[in-house]
């Protein structure tokens, strides 16, 4: 059976997602919600398994690479969503011996719906399969640390039954355990090291300087939230949506525009608000009016992105005690730009994160 044939086979057969050990917050594993949930008690069960079990099926390396390939697939639905995720990866797929079955507190002898009333092991059985183990690394963006509490950073290990049919290999069913282990520490970049910021300042500190310069802010600002006028705002929103979690269909930022406005702009740590109407501490001046203001792409935001992008050393950043001044050199077609943002620094012990926030931005 060829790679794209698999494909097609286990893309056409959901997973039921049975068993759940974690709570709070987590990426969707590629498991539909059509099982129903389990409760605390549950994460304790024993769970007594028929003696002989059935013995598996050991699918081939190809086989097993194509599995792989389809259970990346579905990840990758949650993993690349823009401004989601600093570390994403299937780490590993591992088929799970017999004599481990007890251990994983799963109840394999429950006859289920979604598997036309029968059970796991009824399944292995005929028409024949496996249980996978399949080991995730995640690790959020400060950006979606900010909007709500995170609780599945590091190791996940994902439980799913795979049944060989006369079609292929098909991923039937699954499971989620959270491990809750560290994830590797990335290296440190030696701009990070040497402006002595976290790693979270260090992200928020880079994506809010490009969403500064592709909305074409390019002009003396002493109280942004006061001065920043609606096209500029529009301009912010749409450009910084880029590294925050995108647009909805309707056009809005996924996030809210007050918590965007608040984390970039303001110190203001107390109260995180998701109304757009003025109901946010920190919201701009220009955007407390009746009317709502939809993120908008700069015109110049194309030629803006590929000067950008032509020179990696167009943004240079400098520390000056509790400030941190990045220096934009632009070349456009209507001359250089030269602009200096300087931004201050809040630390992980105030608030959600440790982050930077834009304090005044000066023409040069």
């Amino acid at each position: 059976m060829t790679r794209s044939a698999f494909r097609l086979a286990a893309l056409g057969l959901c997973a039921g997602l049975l068993f759940t050990i974690c709570t709070g917050c987590a990426p969707a594993a590629p498991a539909s919600s059509q099982a129903p949930a389990s409760s605390a008690a549950e994460s304790t069960l024993t769970v007594t398994l028929p003696d002989p079990l059935p013995e598996p099926i050991q699918p081939t390396e190809e086989d097993l690479a194509a599995i792989t390939d389809v259970l990346e697939t579905r990840f990758r639905v949650d993993w690349d969503r823009p401004g989601r995720y600093l570390t994403a990866r299937l780490d590993s797929v591992q088929v799970i011996p017999p004599k481990e079955w007890a251990g994983l507190q799963i109840p394999l002898t429950d006859n289920t719906p979604w598997l036309d009333g029968r059970s796991c092991l009824d399944c292995i059985t005929d028409p024949g399969g496996c249980l996978l183990m399949v080991r995730t690394t995640t690790e959020y963006t400060p950006e979606a640390i900010l909007c709500a509490p995170q609780y599945s950073d590091g190791v996940a290990d994902h439980v799913y039954l795979a049944l060989k049919e006369e079609t292929g290999w098909t991923i039937a069913d699954g499971w989620r355990y959270y491990m809750g282990g560290e994830p590797p520490t990335p290296s440190t970049d030696p701009m990070q090291q040497e402006l002595e910021l976290t790693m979270q300042q260090w992200i928020t500190l880079q994506h809010q300087t490009r969403a500064l310069a592709l909305s074409g802010i390019f002009r003396n600002l002493e109280d942004p939230l006061t001065e920043l006028t609606p096209a500029e705002c529009a301009w912010y929103l749409y450009a910084r949506s880029e590294s925050w979690f995108g647009l909805t269909e309707e056009g809005r930022t996924e996030t809210s525009s007050s918590i965007i406005f608040q984390a970039d702009f303001a110190e203001e740590n107390a109260s995180w608000t998701s109304d757009w109407r003025g109901g946010g501490p920190c919201m701009p001046k220009a955007l407390k009016g009746p009317e709502e203001v939809f993120p908008a792409q700069n015109p110049d935001e194309e030629t803006i992105r590929a000067a950008l992008d032509a020179d990696p050393d167009a943004i240079v950043y400098e520390r000056t005690g509790d400030t941190v001044t990045a220096t934009l050199t632009l070349p456009l077609e209507n001359g250089t730009i030269a602009m200096e943002y300087t931004f201050g620094l809040v630390q992980d012990s105030t608030g959600p994160v440790s982050r930077t926030w834009l304090q005044t931005a000066r023409r040069l």
